[in-house]
């Protein structure tokens, strides 16, 4: 049986600029832009809809244009959203440039999420996100509002997921009481920084998060793969050599795949197979997220990409 997922964190407009040439610091190069969409918790609410979770959302959205925008979209992917946040002076903005091969080379973002999703506004919502099983949690909004979310998780036995979002975010992660986190998901700059103890040896690394409460460490490698680590075993998965068009966003699909895999009762192994064959797909697109998907295709993708 499918379990219900809660996604908390911040939606934005996505606008992500490809440099037709190698870039060249402090001058201008012509490039080529997309629109869409997005925020970390927004990419992997939007796989999971598509994926048929039907995934909950409480974000923040702006009483402006870009937030009929997002709200439309929703719809049209049957997330519900009613208990978010609408009284942001405007939608956030995520602005990325990347070089010809799709690395991201910069990115700014402009989010009012940390000022209206607080820990009081979260307080208020309590009895509805106590129905939820799953919450998948971006690191957007304070440290208060983290804490928050991990104390009423542990209190009520649920599972709960932390995406990092990038190294500056993970940081809020270092002084927190992570007792109540099922699994967080950094990459390699992110463990450092959560960890944030004087040694970059992973094992150290991993040692110290899953001593501070967290049962689950899901490092990212980008084209090595990446491995599930907890107290008992350790799960470690490569990805094949492909070609890459955009990365935005790979991080987010691999959650979103996992979390499909997990809900449908997959093994530990199919459900990172999931994971790393949807983040596959996303890596040779333009944009965040894969609009064509669905749960047979994935399953297709992954049987193409892992034959066991």
């Amino acid at each position: 049986m499918s379990k219900s997922v809660l996604c908390i964190g911040a939606t934005l407009i996505d606008e992500l600029y490809f440099s037709q040439n190698t870039i060249i610091p402090n001058s201008s190069n012509p490039a080529k832009k997309t629109s869409s969409i997005g925020g970390v918790i927004c990419n992997i609410t939007q796989h999971l809809a598509l994926l048929g979770l039907k995934p909950t959302l409480i974000t923040s959205l702006g009483n402006d244009s870009a937030g009929d925008t997002i709200a439309k979209q929703f719809n049209k992917l049957g997330i519900s959203f009613s208990e978010s946040n609408f009284d942001a002076a405007s939608t956030g903005k995520y602005v990325s440039i990347a070089q010809p091969d799709g690395t991201l080379y910069v990115s700014v973002c402009q989010d009012a999420t940390p000022e209206y999703l607080t820990a009081p506004f979260l307080e208020s919502k309590a009895n509805y996100i106590k129905d939820f099983d799953i919450i998948l949690l971006d690191a957007n909004i304070t440290s208060e509002a983290l804490q928050w979310i991990i104390s009423f998780a542990y209190k009520h036995h649920k599972k709960l997921i932390i995406e990092p979002v990038s190294v500056s975010k993970a940081a809020k992660l270092a002084t927190l009481d992570l007792n109540g986190v099922y699994m967080v998901t950094p990459n390699q700059q992110e463990l450092r920084a959560i960890a944030a103890i004087d040694s970059d040896e992973e094992s150290d690394l991993v040692s110290h998060l899953l001593t501070r409460g967290v049962k689950k460490v899901w490092i990212r490698k980008g084209n090595q793969g990446s491995v599930i680590v907890d107290a008992s075993c350790s799960l470690e998965l490569s990805v094949p050599t492909i070609s890459i068009i955009d990365s935005t966003g790979a991080g987010d699909a691999a959650l979103a795949g996992w979390v499909f895999g997990y809900c449908n009762q997959e093994n530990n192994r199919t459900s990172l197979q999931l994971a790393h064959s949807l983040a596959m797909e996303v890596v040779q697109i333009k944009g965040a997220v894969v609009t064509d998907i669905n749960a047979d295709l994935l399953q297709n993708i992954k049987n193409k990409y892992y034959h066991d």
